[in-house]
């Protein structure tokens, strides 16, 4: 069963994750990603945080933009959602 664990906790599943996917978690900031997930958890919908992150690391792949502008992108159109959809229960 998966445990809930502080974002500084996840350092060492980021450290395996990265290393199984040949990336670099240096350049990672899980803090973000967390902070974007919640956003959108919270003004979309639960199931559309993990949809937006993995977009997130679509866009950062793709050359969109880096991880910091990107995030306030996807933070702003999450509150911007709950301001369009007043009646959406996320």
């Amino acid at each position: 069963m998966a445990a809930h664990l502080p974002p500084e906790a996840l350092t060492e599943w980021l450290e395996a994750a990265t290393e199984e996917l040949g990336l670099d978690a240096t350049e990672v900031d899980i803090a973000t990603v967390l902070d974007v997930a919640k956003h959108v958890a919270h003004e979309v919908a639960r199931p559309a945080a993990p949809l937006s992150t993995f977009l997130l690391g679509v866009a950062l792949g793709s050359a969109k933009g880096d991880l910091s502008a990107l995030s306030e992108q996807l933070v702003s159109r999450a509150h911007q959602w709950s301001d369009e959809h007043p009646d959406n229960d996320a």
